[in-house]
């Protein structure tokens, strides 16, 4: 595919396409916005039926009477966790349990920006509290001197700035007494009634601050003017204030055990709540906790539970929330929406990644199989296998686990890595069991968890190009076929073009016929075109069209790349200085809205007309590097064409993104046979016929 200028095998190229195909292709896109359906689990049926455990991509099931369920795109499936029923009035795959939890104890500071009460010699500091300025004091003078009196014990009022809190948060507790306790044998103390536990205590001043943080439950407090003391009074020289009621809502989640499963089985997420959520106003919704989609929700008990069922290896984390109803339902109901930790669940999968061999006769491939867990705490562990199931090296109890594997030059095997665990099949059972235990050892088979997809390695090609046909014979007996793979080698692939151009023929059905009877793959070029004109969208899309015609004629399927010839500058092609950014993405947007798969080929090295477009592409259109394949001609090493002689695959390189996988790394030069060489990658997509 070279001009005069760099083999003379070749007359000029065609100036003129005979017929370019203008035509602009549109798609137009529709948008499709799915509102969310909601519908009615009658009555909870059993785990495996379909209606009561199905959380549709366009259902989400409720029992009657209550709002929708997830209002966004709900997940594979929710099932009720085995034993459990459907909990009432509550989203699809939803049980729920009561139970009473006591509340749990928080702690008590001075308030940020206080200070701690001053100390009083005659009176203990048994609590943290911050005092104000005093709002009367119970001493009174003689004769110029203080004299401490016993006075009447002062009211006590108790206040909160808060009622309702998120687990964690702070509500400042103020008591207030009518008068000063400063020169009084009293304290003002705030004690949590609930636990009869001391939590604020001032010996001086009339007014006694804590901040108190909570976790969990409701909690009772109660101011006290009383003589100094860690116990809460239950009689005698005191008095008190009415109790003040704060309630800390909290929310916590835990994740089945195990929590590592195979695609198609449920792990269980369930959601503890400090109080029984219908009783306050709340619900327990259980929520992805990547994009805060909402899952399911349980409006009433003080646990929510769910089993979540993925098809396919993956990774779910889970959180909790509590949220107020509506405010139309429950008028005393406080936005505070408390969530909690995040727990996962993996649905195990496995993939297996391999090396490319290095050289055109096969070698040693090494396979690296790849879990999306570790399995070092469970008994699975990874295989990895050939196609027939063989077992390649040893199994792994981890996450990870390579092998290697001797591949030849026309070995084309696959493999597969696999997660399952190794299961004893007894050989009998009954008196005899243990002799023929004894004589043979049991066998085993695997139990197969999850499986990647088979793998074939990428192994590195050779094969030619040519203008000339390589065959008109239907089983390739006669013509250039038979000539190279007696004097060069068998080559994998064939280089040849799609139209008729000057001397050079199209690729006909005899051809065809040929590369399927020999397995040989083929690579379809487009070069009937004005090899100088290859700079506007235009051209690029019009060349396009043309080559698709030629590859629907030749029946050639979807899938295959198609490579345009971009020749560099010369005497016959000076245009192709020219090449830019524009014709690259016309080419590339027709190719692949037809289903094939663009390629280039042209001089990859860097600061080449060709490189330079190229580079501009990537940078502006990142979506074209990694679907486009380049085919490049430099360097030409002008070396002996057999495939013995094949030399380590390095073409070179742009400097930008692109996959770099065929190298014509020899020219013709008017030798015989008459085929330019190429290596390339199996990454390449070839039509095989």
């Amino acid at each position: 595919m070279q001009p005069t200028d760099r083999a003379s095998k070749r007359g000029p190229k065609p100036q003129s396409v005979a017929a370019v195909l203008m035509a602009f292709i549109s798609v137009a896109t529709q948008m499709v916005a799915l509102a969310a359906i909601t519908g009615v689990v009658v009555a909870p049926p059993s785990r495996n039926s379909p209606t009561a455990v199905m959380a549709s991509a366009l259902l989400s099931g409720l029992t009657p009477g209550v709002a929708p369920a997830a209002e966004n795109k709900p997940i594979e499936r929710l099932e009720v966790p085995s034993g459990a029923a459907q909990c009432p009035n509550s989203g699809a795959g939803a049980a729920c349990t009561h139970a009473t939890a006591a509340p749990q104890a928080g702690s008590s500071a001075v308030p940020t920006g206080l200070s701690p009460c001053p100390t009083d010699a005659d009176k203990p500091v048994l609590a943290p509290g911050a005092c104000s300025a005093e709002a009367s004091s119970p001493a009174i003078t003689a004769g110029g001197s203080p004299v401490r009196l016993q006075p009447i014990v002062p009211a006590v009022t108790l206040s909160a700035d808060s009622s309702t809190l998120a687990s964690g948060a702070t509500t400042l507790l103020v008591a207030r007494s009518t008068s000063s306790v400063t020169g009084t044998p009293w304290a003002i103390e705030i004690f949590d009634v609930a636990d009869r536990s001391l939590v604020g205590a001032c010996t001086q001043s009339a007014i006694c601050t804590v901040a108190y943080t909570g976790t969990a439950g409701q909690h009772s407090f109660a101011a006290y003017v009383m003589t100094p003391g860690q116990k809460l009074p239950s009689g005698g020289v005191a008095t008190s204030s009415k109790p003040v009621d704060v309630r800390w809502l909290g929310v916590r989640i835990a994740v089945s055990n195990p929590s590592i499963v195979a695609p198609g089985k449920p792990i269980t997420f369930t959601a503890s709540a400090s109080d029984n959520v219908a009783k306050i106003g709340y619900r327990i919704e259980l929520r992805d906790a990547a994009n805060g989609q909402r899952l399911t929700f349980c409006s009433q008990g003080t646990t929510c539970s769910t089993a979540l069922v993925e098809p396919s290896a993956g990774t779910r984390t889970i959180a909790a929330a509590l949220v107020a109803q509506s405010p139309a339902s429950h008028a005393g109901a406080i936005a505070v929406s408390p969530s909690s930790n995040a727990v996962s669940g993996t649905w195990l999968g496995v993939q297996l990644a391999t090396n490319a061999i290095s050289g055109v006769g096969g070698g040693v491939v090494s396979l690296t199989a790849t879990a999306n867990a570790d399995l070092s705490q469970t008994p699975w562990s990874i295989y990895i296998q050939n196609e027939a199931g063989q077992q390649i090296g040893s199994p792994c109890n981890a996450s990870t686990c390579s092998a290697d594997v001797a591949v030849g030059a026309n070995d084309h095997s696959r493999y597969r890595a696999v997660i399952a665990r190794s299961v004893v099949v007894s050989s009998g059972n009954g008196p005899l069991g243990s002799v023929l235990h004894s004589v043979q050892p049991p066998t085993t088979r695997l139990d197969l968890l999850a499986a990647s997809p088979l793998v074939r390695p990428t192994r590195l090609l050779w094969g030619v190009d040519s203008c000339r046909a390589f065959t008109d014979d239907p089983a390739g007996g006669s013509g250039l076929l038979p000539q190279v793979s007696g004097s060069l080698g068998a080559p994998d692939f064939w280089g040849r073009y799609l139209p008729n151009t000057g001397n050079c023929p199209g690729l006909s059905t005899p051809e065809v016929a040929a590369a399927h009877s020999r397995h040989m793959g083929i690579l379809p070029i487009f070069n009937n075109y004005d090899c100088s004109n290859v700079s506007g969208n235009a051209a690029g899309a019009a060349y396009g069209l043309a080559a698709l015609e030629y590859a629907q004629t030749d029946l050639i399927p979807k899938g295959t790349a198609i490579a345009v010839d971009i020749e560099p500058p010369g005497d016959a092609c000076p245009g192709a200085a020219n090449v830019d950014e524009a014709f690259i993405v016309g080419w590339y947007d027709v190719i692949v809205a037809a289903g094939y798969v663009p390629a280039y080929y042209g001089n990859t090295a860097p600061g080449s007309s060709f490189a330079n477009a190229w580079c501009t592409t990537v940078a502006d259109h990142p979506d074209v590097a990694p679907k486009a394949f380049l085919w490049s001609f430099e360097p030409s090493l002008g070396i002996g064409h057999s495939r013995q002689s094949a030399p380590v695959y390095s073409p070179y390189y742009s400097g930008c993104g692109g996959r770099y996988v065929v190298w014509q790394y020899s020219l013709s030069g008017g030798s015989e046979p008459d085929v330019d060489v190429d290596e390339a990658s199996t990454e390449f997509p070839f039509w095989w016929p």
